[in-house]
């Protein structure tokens, strides 16, 4: 189990341990934005209904509130110091849900802009992952994840080029 608390409410929302069961993605769009300071701003019905949080509790929750603990932790710094060069990073994210469960999607994190075109956050999009990829994603991430690095890269992930 762990606690998250919610900057917006200030209440406390609890996520249990992850379990080895996976839940179906039905294949809908998952749309995220978070701050800065990686507090949820926006999360779209089908990202609630697969993390399993209500609006309410969703708002103000820190972003890893979804990190599966599979996940190397320095793809996310990777991914973020991307969308803070203004590009997008796109991967493959394990995410886990309220009740422990977990899902594989696809996922691109962008940059989202102020008028004086500062960064002012990110938006993620998910998608379902194409399946038969994911094992040799779950075999890279899970040698990266056992390295512990501040920042890493994987052959699945990275910068994307729209030339």
């Amino acid at each position: 189990m762990e606690l998250f608390t919610n900057v917006k409410t200030g209440k406390t929302v609890m996520r249990d341990a992850p379990q080895e069961s996976k839940i179906v993605y039905d294949g809908k769009m998952m749309i995220l934005e978070i701050d800065n300071d990686g507090i949820i701003t926006y999360a779209n019905r089908t990202l609630r209904d697969m993390l399993d949080y209500d609006r309410e509790e969703i708002i103000g929750l820190p972003y890893t509130v979804s990190f599966h603990p599979d996940m190397p932790q320095g793809l996310y710094t990777q991914a973020f110091k991307v969308a803070d060069e203004g590009k997008v990073w796109s991967g493959y994210e394990k995410s886990i849900t309220r009740n422990g469960q977990y899902f594989w999607s696809a996922v691109c994190v962008q940059p989202k802009y102020e008028m004086d075109q500062s960064i002012n956050g990110y938006i993620i999009r998910k998608k379902p992952p194409e399946e038969d990829i994911i094992r040799e994603v779950q075999k890279e991430y899970s040698q990266l994840a056992s390295l512990n690095l501040a920042e890493c890269s994987s052959e699945f992930c990275g910068e994307l080029n729209f030339h």
